[in-house]
């Protein structure tokens, strides 16, 4: 595994074997790239696509442009193997709860998530963004229901232009629902900044799946290119193939969220991208049934105990 570079301006006192996954610096200039990984503990098929990334590019400095840096977020959480410790890592970037984390004293923090950012933004805090490139901000999770993978971002045009090289779909809306997020928080400091949702959890097509996505990431990003990495072709082609019948971009129109006490239960066997009708029984709740309120995809239905989104509905964009 790659040692992470002196100049990246990270100070030594930060540095955790644990948290960073590994670094480039390449010998041209070119985009800064950050890849977090484990958000959530209980999705550590992103932590291992994103080493194996840092495998394939091992010893390509040389040929590499810009900068790229692999964090682990919640370390806790990923050692325990659940989704969070005490709160969601990934409902707390809100500028004002990242500043008193930030003047907050680690053993004075009231969660361990709060304590996990807070080694995260001594990283993050010292990285300059280039001038005269992009800076770049992925978020990698996987999900708990089977189905396809996919990325969260915003209709930004940068923001598509680069993600549609990628064979991805892109789902719109679902950022403006979910607060806190730290795609969202980044997108806000002017990154490029996006979630992945790599496959379901266990799957072994995810961790191939969310590499060759990164690959091609770094690709679009004029990190990389097929005469350093001749594997890139490959990417291109599976990736192509799995999503030939998928759309291409995607909009939310529905998103059912869940209360305490709900006691919601998804019905079995909805998968991400499967076609649902308006009046479809989907899950259930103390209330009773749970109908779909429109036609659509269903997206991420939560099989798994923890998470307050029972699961959205998408529409293609024409």
């Amino acid at each position: 595994m790659m040692n992470p570079m002196n100049n990246l301006a990270i100070a030594e006192s930060t540095i955790s074997e644990k948290r960073i996954i590994g670094a480039i610096e390449g010998e041209s200039d070119g985009p800064l790239v950050i890849i977090v990984a484990g958000m959530h503990g209980n999705e550590s098929a992103g932590v291992e696509a994103v080493a194996e990334v840092l495998d394939i590019l091992e010893g390509t400095q040389s040929g590499f442009k810009g900068r790229l840096l692999c964090l682990r977020a919640n370390i806790n959480a990923l050692e325990h193997d659940v989704r969070y410790v005490d709160e969601d890592m990934n409902r707390v970037w809100f500028p004002a709860i990242l500043e008193q984390i930030r003047k907050t004293p680690g053993e004075k923090l009231n969660s361990s998530e709060r304590y996990e950012i807070k080694q995260l933004l001594k990283i993050l805090d010292n990285l300059d963004q280039p001038d005269d490139f992009p800076a770049i901000f992925a978020d990698i999770h996987t999900f708990s229901a089977e189905g396809w993978m996919f990325s969260l971002t915003s209709t930004e045009l940068k923001q598509r232009k680069l993600l549609s090289n990628l064979h991805v779909p892109m789902v719109f809306g679902v950022e403006e629902t979910l607060h806190g997020t730290a795609f969202g928080y980044f997108q806000k400091q002017g990154f490029i900044s996006f979630g992945l949702e790599g496959g379901q959890h266990e799957n072994e097509l995810t961790s191939y799946n969310t590499k060759a996505s990164i690959m091609l990431l770094l690709q679009a990003a004029q990190c990389i290119d097929q005469e350093h990495i001749p594997e890139l072709s490959e990417y291109q082609q599976d990736l192509g193939w799995h999503t030939r019948n998928l759309p291409a971009e995607a909009e939310l129109v529905y998103q059912h969220i869940i209360e305490p006490g709900d006691n919601f239960e998804m019905r079995p066997g909805f998968k991400n991208f499967q076609p649902v009708k308006k009046g479809e029984w989907l899950a259930n709740d103390r209330e009773g049934k749970i109908r779909a309120q429109c036609d659509g995809y269903i997206l991420m239905p939560l099989y798994q105990s923890q998470g307050n989104d029972g699961f959205f509905i998408i529409t293609d964009i024409e």
